[in-house]
């Protein structure tokens, strides 16, 4: 970096943004400083300039429309350097270097011992995918869970729903997972990046990061130095279901503020298979963000952010609890945040940053199931979260890292349910599960060096947390009214939960090394514990929608993790290759076991004694031509029940995939993805074999067309394009149409400013 006095405090830091397949100057490419918020445009001639503290570690990432983005740590150094060349690379290679923001110390891709992965803005608009989930769905390690064509969630490494930390700008999402739609509850044009780690060595997230973490980080806009106005509308049509979307978002910024205001809606019919119509799989929802950023003295910023999600009238054609030929409706689906951001950077040379960070996230579920023409059941819920957040940042010595932090949050629940039958012309109230309570506090800190010249870096974190849960008295049914009669202690009500508190607590740890034997090969080692204690759902709920009863358990122990992942990662001549073994052995891990509940037969939640989940991932990508690359993906997990010698259930089978892309400079790029799947015969009892199948989707991209201040970018593509009749083994669609969904032709169109 060249680097020249500012003050006693203060160094400049000069850039150039270069065509690393032409040694040309990129002009109008963002750099963004992450830990100020700062925005820079390059200029004619590719340069770009900051004003920082020295000594401390900052990450820059640069993107633009043409290119593959690029991200780095930098340390800033008051000894004159050459200015640094930032080499983009044609947007067919995916650059190694990208900054993993979740591992709190924003490590980058070729020194971070996690198997992490960063998608960014290009990568998830490219395809057309209904919801966060679709856009995951390639990842290695991570397979696609369908409870419908909107509800759809993750399994990562054979863990799935209460097994996987989700965040959305570091606030956590907590709702109930029987039915999925957290992940639905975004809009894909509002996220800068999803970042996952895929390994309990997310400690440092808390309980229930045994499979991993997903974490969404929204876009916002970014301070610069002179007044601006941004602007991006685009529409997107889907012929699978006829979908119809919008979205609009508006920037303004200058040195002291920068403000974001951005909206999209939804409407879709049912979803069309190779076998049929998927009946009640429409959806409809909406999405509304804004974000406010202030800078209050010197560097220091306030964040404000408000985000308001909502699904009416969605069909649910999935659910395992609800009864096969249900007719399950989301009437409301809602999820309001509101979030408080303050950061203090370059405290002292080695004090570097204080972050603070509040947020209150309420998620609402309201469901219409109609199990007969005489019967139905409206189940209601409001789940609560709020959360407190304290992190620091501290330079121990040159190449030494230290993050620290506390957090507390709490979620609470409210749930209630009725029974309509019109046959006796009867009202039956009952609450699934108690008013209860979740309370959750942890200390947390994480130690990062770069030793041997920088080829080698040591990562050791540790968590402690005090966990505390409880419920009110609960008993069943609440209420009947017949005839328009309330009668609040009917006939037969029973006493369903006690009130009562329980206390969970733990260490979680993780201990990983990159180390880097020749220029191009590293190799990988982490090793960690972690815990998830039980959900209040797992612990309290009682599920009567047509398919058993399902009920909790009070008395559940947490789940403990013992993991270990060793890798190796080959980058040279835009030749990367990563691959993964891991080993996680599980104790106590949640499941339903059949047993007897009040005389009748039902599911309740016990601990499997013990339980191992082992397999690999490889990802690799190749040049094929200067202008097109080759993309593969494999993975493999094994998941066995040890101490009965059973198989695990909802395990996917070895999946993968291969994507040629070619990029043309002057007109765009076009992709060719083929899907593949073997068949899953190692199944759990009950548990129902699926078949192999590969299915092929084609999509394109132009390239960015100006015209006076405005440009326009057009995509599109065929999914499924032999409308293959195929069948997702952790899909959950009941009745007669299990498929995915068929050929979909999608077009987008898009507008900036």
């Amino acid at each position: 970096m060249l680097t020249s006095f500012i003050n006693a405090q203060t160094v400049s830091i000069i850039g150039r943004v270069m065509d690393a397949a032409t040694s040309l100057p990129i002009s109008h490419a963002t750099v963004l400083l992450v830990e100020t918020g700062e925005k820079k445009v390059s200029d004619a001639e590719g340069y770009f300039q900051f004003t920082i503290s020295p000594g401390l570690p900052y990450s820059l990432t640069v993107h633009h429309i043409a290119f593959a983005a690029w991200s780095q740590n930098i340390a800033a150094d008051s000894r004159p350097k050459d200015t640094a060349i930032v080499a983009l690379q044609p947007k067919v290679y995916q650059s190694d270097d990208i900054v993993i923001l979740s591992t709190r110390l924003s490590l980058e891709g070729v020194r971070t011992p996690f198997p992490a992965l960063a998608m960014l803005p290009e990568d998830l608009v490219r395809h057309n995918n209904t919801t966060i989930s679709d856009a995951l769905r390639n990842v290695p390690g991570i397979s696609l869970v369908r409870d419908g064509i909107w509800e759809t969630s993750i399994s990562m490494r054979g863990m799935s729903r209460s097994n996987i930390v989700t965040m959305v700008d570091n606030a956590r999402i907590e709702t109930a997972n029987d039915i999925s739609g957290a992940l639905s509850l975004f809009n894909v044009h509002d996220l800068e990046r999803i970042e996952t780690i895929r390994s309990s060595g997310a400690v440092l997230h808390g309980t229930g990061a045994l499979g991993g973490i997903v974490h969404l980080l929204t876009k916002r806009a970014a301070f610069t130095d002179e007044q601006q106005l941004h602007g991006e509308f685009s529409s997107e049509i889907s012929g699978v279901n006829n979908c119809a979307s919008q979205y609009l978002a508006v920037e303004g910024s200058s040195e002291h503020f920068a403000v974001r205001l951005s909206g999209g809606y939804r409407n879709a019919d049912n979803t069309a298979t190779p076998s049929g119509v998927i009946p009640n799989s429409q959806f409809t929802d909406m999405n509304l963000n804004g974000s406010l950023e202030l800078r209050t003295t010197d560097s220091q910023t306030l964040h404000l952010t408000y985000q308001r999600s909502q699904a009416e009238n969605t069909g649910i054609p999935g659910g395992s609890p609800i009864a096969a030929f249900a007719s399950a409706t989301y009437t409301l689906m809602q999820r309001d945040l509101f979030g408080l951001e303050y950061t203090i950077p370059n405290i002292t040379p080695i004090f570097s940053s204080l972050i603070v960070r509040i947020s209150q996230q309420n998620i609402i579920r309201n469901v219409e199931i109609i199990q007969s023409p005489t019967l139905t059941l409206t189940p209601h819920a409001i789940h609560s979260t709020a959360s407190a957040q304290i992190e620091s940042k501290i330079n121990v010595a040159e190449n030494n890292f230290l993050v620290f932090g506390v957090e507390v949050w709490q979620r609470t629940l409210e749930s209630k349910r009725e029974k309509i039958n019109t046959a006796n012309n009867t009202i039956t109230g009952e609450r699934p599960l108690p008013h209860s309570r979740f309370l959750s506090a942890g200390l947390y800190g994480q130690h990062e060096w770069q030793f041997a010249q920088d080829n080698g870096s040591l990562v050791v974190g540790a968590r402690y947390d005090r966990i505390r849960i409880g419920n009110d008295e609960t008993v069943n049914p609440e209420y009947i009214i017949t005839n328009g009669i309330l009668n609040t202690l009917p006939q037969h009500q029973t006493l369903l939960w006690k009130n009562g508190t329980a206390n969970n607590e733990s260490w979680s740890v993780n201990a990983g090394i990159q180390y880097s034997i020749h220029p191009d090969l590293d190799l990988l080692l982490l090793a960690s514990t972690a815990f998830r204690s039980p959900s209040l759902e797992e612990r309290f709920q009682y599920l009567t929608l047509g398919d058993g009863i399902h009920v909790g358990n009070p008395d559940l122990s947490p789940e403990q993790c013992i993991s270990i992942n060793s890798g190796f990662r080959w980058h040279a001549d835009n030749v990367n290759v990563r691959g993964d073994l891991f080993l996680n052995r599980l104790r106590d891990l949640v499941s339903d076991v059949p047993g007897i509940f009040e005389g009748s037969a039902a599911f309740i939640k016990r601990n499997i004694s013990k339980a191992r989940l082992y397999g690999y991932e490889l990802t690799a990508e190749h040049p094929v031509t200067n202008h097109s690359a080759l993309k593969y993906s494999l993975s493999y997990v094994r998941g066995e029940d040890t101490g009965n010698r059973k198989n695990l259930p909802q395990i996917p089978p070895l999946h993968g995939s291969i994507e040629l892309t070619a990029h043309y400079q002057n007109a765009g790029s076009l992709s060719v993805t083929s899907t593949f799947s073997t068949a899953q015969t190692m199944t759990a009892l009950g548990e129902t074999r699926s078949s192999g199948y590969s299915v092929f989707d084609i999509d394109a991209v132009t390239r960015s067309f100006t015209f006076a201040h405005f440009s326009f970018t057009a995509r599109g593509g065929i999914q499924n394009i032999f409308n293959k009749a195929y069948h997702n083994h952790l899909s959950t669609l009941r009745g007669f149409v299990t498929s995915e969904p068929g050929r979909n032709f999608f077009l987008s169109l898009s507008l900036t400013l």
